[in-house]
């Protein structure tokens, strides 16, 4: 029997698993990418508005941190590689951290590995699924990257074939680095949630360094830097192909460093101690006890994140706000997404809008938590002690929202505190602060439909994350291509109360009550199915 044996099957079996939850990574990236730079282009038709809109944001404290070097002009091409692609490096690292840990280490914690071991696989056959399953996964997501900027070039121009290609190719490679990353980190430790945190630790200090070659000028930091390889290849501007062979050569030691650690440890082992057993003795007193307990430590990672994605965007916010007060062409842009606003609030709305979808992503992931452990078993082992069934997933829903307040609070008076140095005029702290609070109803919407997938049909939880991209997308994008106003509004996200402007009360209304009704059905349907569903 060969050491690969049973590969093809293998593969076949994860695109049955993850076909899905893959699309709803890549169709959202590959439309923003096509839609955005057309809705550019359509404000700002002229090359030399763009460019000089470029040399306004020259000097706007926090810009070149937030999304790189800018671009010598302002060709649709440059812009959509600076801009759009700030954005799209971001979430083309976090989908391979994400999908690759499930495929490398989350199929053996839970066991699939070890039945597929059992019908009689190869030993390396797993490990060569989830390597191949993953860089392809990326391969395809970077191709449709490119198409997009093909079809941008049909409509608009100005984003030639080269250069698509090669943005196309930096964001397979970045994704082929992040994935030999996910996994080394996959055989390093023992389960999915701490190789995880060790793949964002290092995403940091890939933005870290990223941030320190932009600022001192070592061009050759960039090299260091997934996050920074598209500044290294400049797409559409000096389009170094030749970059290219690096960059294969680092996700290649990567990958084969993946496999020597694989080589030295047992199935369901790990090259590190675990040290995931403290010493120290925590009274746990029913399900809520032992749900927050257990997600303790995670919900400490998500507020230290949240609070310097508050600090970053407050120290952003002096330069960004007068650049929209001061440019008509930016506040057309504005007002496209927010409109009817004063300039600071609309700035302030966007901003709240991104740290309340990180805080609905935390929350959600709890909820889901639940259908987890049921597929591993923890749920039935913990109902069989006497654990009623209605009262386990209360506990989840009660630490889910308890999570929520928390990190609400804490990006709310971080992001806050930080506007309070930079914009004096509108209220701007008290509004970042309370824009970010009232934004709860929409979380326990979130919380609620996510229970209600958890209690009804578990198989098809991951919709609920379906239900952040939309809202996401919906309330950041949607006046940029024209959106209803009613479909807007379906977004959980961006509805405030504004103590020194108007409110509208009724979508928090109907929020509140779409969650409390998803809650209740949710426990019903809890109750009443079976465990395993």
């Amino acid at each position: 029997m060969s050491a690969f044996t049973g590969l093809r099957r293998c593969l076949g079996l994860a695109t049955r698993r993850y076909r899905w939850q893959v699309l709803a990574w890549m169709v959202p990236l590959w439309l923003f990418l096509l839609g955005h730079p057309i809705a550019l282009q359509r404000m700002y038709p002229s090359f030399e508005e763009r460019t000089a809109l470029l040399s306004q944001m020259r000097g706007v404290p926090g810009v070149r941190l937030l999304f790189g070097p800018l671009p010598a002009s302002g060709s649709v091409g440059e812009f959509a590689s600076w801009e759009d692609g700030g954005y799209l490096l971001w979430f083309v690292a976090i989908m391979a951290i994400m999908l690759t840990t499930a495929l490398a280490r989350r199929d053996e914690q839970d066991g699939h590995v070890e039945v597929v071991l059992g019908a009689g696989a190869g030993r390396w056959t797993p490990f060569a699924s989830a390597t191949t399953w993953a860089l392809g996964a990326m391969a395809l997501t970077g191709a449709g990257l490119a198409a997009s900027l093909i079809g941008v070039n049909a409509v608009v121009g100005e984003t030639p074939l080269r250069g698509a290609l090669i943005f196309g190719g930096v964001t397979i490679a970045q994704g082929w680095a992040f994935a030999g990353v996910a996994l080394v980190a996959s055989q390093l430790v023992r389960d999915a949630t701490t190789a995880r945190g060790l793949c964002f630790t290092v995403f940091g200090a890939a933005f870290a360094i990223r941030v320190l070659a932009d600022e001192t000028g070592a061009a050759w930091l960039r090299w260091l830097s997934p996050l920074a390889w598209r500044d290294v290849a400049e797409p559409f501007g000096a389009e170094r192909v030749w970059a290219f062979a690096v960059f294969a050569l680092d996700a290649a030691a990567l990958v084969a460093l993946a496999a020597l650690l694989h080589s030295r440890r047992e199935l369901l082992g790990a090259v590190l101690a675990d040290r995931s057993v403290s010493a120290r003795r925590w009274r746990v007193r029913g399900p809520l006890g032992l749900t927050a307990r257990l997600g303790v430590r995670r919900l400490a990672a998500w507020a230290f994140a949240l609070a310097l994605t508050g600090s970053l965007f407050g120290a952003m916010s002096g330069g960004l706000s007068d650049l929209i007060a001061n440019n008509p062409s930016s506040t057309a842009y504005i007002d496209k997404i927010a409109p009817e606003m004063r300039p600071v609030v609309q700035y302030t709305t966007l901003l709240t809008v991104v740290i309340v979808a990180l805080v609905a992503t935390a929350v959600v992931q709890r909820v889901l938590n639940l259908a987890a452990s049921e597929e591993r078993g923890l749920s039935e082992a913990a109902l069989t002690c006497g654990v009623p069934r209605t009262r386990a997933l209360i506990a989840a829903l009660a630490d889910a929202i308890g999570a929520g307040v928390v990190l609400l609070v804490v990006s709310g008076a971080v992001l806050a505190a930080a506007m309070a140095t930079q914009v004096r005029e509108d209220h701007a702290a008290g509004r970042a602060f309370v824009f970010t609070l009232t934004q709860l109803p929409g979380v326990v919407a979130a919380v609620g439909i996510a229970a209600m997938l958890v209690g009804a049909a578990p198989r098809w939880r991951s919709l609920a994350w379906a239900i952040i991209a939309w809202s996401s997308f919906a309330r950041l994008f949607g006046g940029l291509i024209d959106m209803p106003k009613w479909a807007q509004d379906l977004s959980v996200l961006g509805h405030v109360i504004d103590p020194w402007g108007t409110t509208h009360w009724l979508p928090m209304a109907v929020q509140l009550g779409v969650g409390i009704a998803c809650c209740a059905g949710g426990l019903i349907a809890y109750r009443v199915r079976d465990i395993p569903a």
